[in-house]
């Protein structure tokens, strides 16, 4: 059997032919595959990119608030520090309460977030959250909004309510 079909190499078998009877060679067959890996690969690295370099970690405030409560669990204050702006008295302040907190916090919840609507500008937003902290009476549960704004792409803590 010749390689390009029954009837041989120039008697009229074309490449479609060939293809609508399933007669691919191997060599072309190869060539399909990488051709399907490479446009499957650059379309991954391609989205790959957009989401890595176009938008910051891409947290929501209520995601950031969630991650500052489960690192406050965990006691690592220097994974807080990084949640928080880069202004003083509130970075001081997001650290002694994980400080202080670390072995206190229960539990918490996130009951909602408000995007724009805080008294600190349309890049801000406040996630109403709920704690529940060990004290020496037992349990105690206490509403503790949080408070965010939007610094180089990423939601910032930027001061916490006692």
């Amino acid at each position: 059997m010749f390689p390009f079909g029954t009837r041989g190499p120039g008697a009229g078998n074309t490449g479609t032919e060939a293809i609508k009877r399933g007669q691919f060679s191997i060599r072309m067959r190869q060539k399909v595959i990488r051709s399907i890996l490479f446009l499957v690969s650059t379309i991954f690295v391609g989205l790959m990119s957009i989401t890595i370099v176009g938008c910051g970690n891409g947290d929501t405030p209520s995601q950031v608030v969630e991650k500052f409560y489960k690192y406050t669990q965990e006691n690592d204050c220097q994974k807080v520090a990084d949640l928080v702006i880069e202004d003083r008295p509130s970075y001081d302040s997001y650290i002694n309460t994980c400080k202080q907190y670390a072995d206190k916090l229960v539990s918490y919840s996130i009951k909602g977030e408000t995007i724009g609507g805080t008294n600190l500008g349309r890049n801000s937003a406040m996630v109403d959250t709920e704690v529940t902290l060990k004290e020496d009476q037992g349990e105690k549960t206490f509403s503790a909004p949080q408070f965010l704004i939007k610094q180089d792409d990423d939601w910032k803590l930027i001061k916490a309510e006692s």
